[in-house]
């Protein structure tokens, strides 16, 4: 099984895009050998998918690189460093490259984790994206079910 798991919390304004990322790929019929989740709450919720049964993770959450907000790449753990200042696994608290540092520390097999980051404009309490991400939204929506359809082999 692959997933496309989307990350965030509708009440967070542009932290919500990874949520409605997935729940557009669910509504739309567009899963074709993968299935389209959405993780709201706990980030901690992601080690469910985290295991040798799994074929391929793609993680759809908003992400700050330094780049313009509404940029968007694929990553995967390796190739970046999470900035936070988290001293443990937390459900109070997000760390999306912390949980699955943490399940590989617990020795099992792993599926291909891969995320697609998206620069936000604004985080913070509100309902709704920033303009920069809404312009964008239906390109997050076609590289992700892109990126699942190919089995992750593409990368940008």
């Amino acid at each position: 099984m692959r997933y496309l798991i989307g990350v965030g919390t509708y009440s967070g304004l542009d932290d919500s895009i990874g949520l409605r990322v997935a729940e557009a790929v669910s509504a739309r019929g567009l899963e074709s050998g993968f299935r389209a989740i959405e993780i709201g709450g706990s980030v901690l919720d992601l080690v469910h998918y985290l295991d040798d049964g799994v074929e391929s993770v793609l993680v759809v959450d908003t992400a700050r690189m330094g780049r313009a907000p509404g940029e968007w790449m694929i990553f995967e753990p390796g190739d970046v460093t999470s900035r936070k200042d988290l001293s443990c696994v937390s459900t109070h608290e997000g760390d999306v490259l912390g949980v699955v540092r943490f399940a590989v520390s617990l020795g099992r097999p792993m599926p291909r984790v891969t995320f697609l980051g998206i620069e936000p404009a604004q985080i913070g309490s509100g309902i709704g994206v920033s303009p920069e991400l809404d312009e964008r939204f239906e390109e997050y929506v076609e590289a992700s079910v892109a990126f699942c359809m190919s089995r992750g082999n593409v990368r940008t």
